[in-house]
């Protein structure tokens, strides 16, 4: 049974270890990152819409419902866990791309939004609002930490070369991933036979430049494509 390194904060990799024992691998579990809530306040004032790009952006907030503004969303999952909590969901768009054609042309004027978002992420969407005129207060409602170290057994594994596979969910977490597998000693196999599946090309890039030989991408940026490549290899 191929043993697959799972890189993601650790409530995702335990769903997306799920999955892999599902389709007949052995996920070993090892989160470089931790999601903590900054504790952020949530302001009071008047908004058109507020924003949000991930489920985890609303995961820390209090009073959802009590903003009036509809919300405008990436990803059914964010949709869902927004509608639980009593807030209105105006729209949701699978990817960012697709979220700023839809604001386009929902608010051709100037508007105010609120943008309730994670601290590292990606200046596209609001790179757009300022493009368009539009006002945003971002709010940044969690952070995702760097472990210290490795797990125990994700570097006994890793010396051990059982490792067939790693999966790669960001650019930084890639990143922060070799830099502690090094830390801990780790193996020139880690670069040379471990097959690294990134879920897209910015992913790649970051495992090609640290001299990883075999590094796939996933035909989409989502999960269900990322271990279509897996199962593929």
């Amino acid at each position: 049974m191929r043993r697959v390194l799972v890189t993601r904060a650790r409530e995702d990799a335990e769903r997306t270890a799920e999955e892999l024992r599902r389709r007949g691998f052995a996920p070993l579990i090892a989160p470089v990152l931790e999601i903590a809530a900054t504790g952020a306040p949530i302001p009071t004032e008047t908004f058109d819409a507020v924003l949000a790009t991930s489920a985890r952006a609303i995961q820390f907030v209090e009073g959802l419902a009590a903003l009036r503004a509809p919300f405008f969303v990436v990803g059914g999952k964010t949709a869902q866990a927004l509608s639980a909590r009593g807030a209105q969901v105006e729209a949701s768009a699978p990817d960012v791309a697709a979220l700023t054609l839809l604001l386009g042309a929902r608010f051709a004027a100037p508007a105010r939004f609120l943008y309730l978002a994670g601290h590292d992420r990606k200046d596209d969407l609001e790179s757009f609002l300022r493009a368009r005129g539009h006002a945003a207060t971002v709010v940044e409602t969690y952070e995702a930490r760097a472990v210290a170290a490795l797990g125990e057994e994700a570097r006994a594994a890793l010396a051990a070369g059982e490792v067939e596979a790693a999966l790669h969910y960001s650019a930084r977490s890639a990143s922060i991933f070799l830099a502690l597998a090094d830390a801990a000693g780790g193996p020139a196999t880690l670069r040379a036979r471990v097959t690294h599946f990134a879920l897209s090309e910015d992913v790649a890039r970051v495992l090609r430049a640290a001299g990883c030989a075999n590094v796939r991408v996933a035909a989409a940026p989502d999960q269900a494509s990322l271990l279509a490549a897996l199962e593929a290899q």
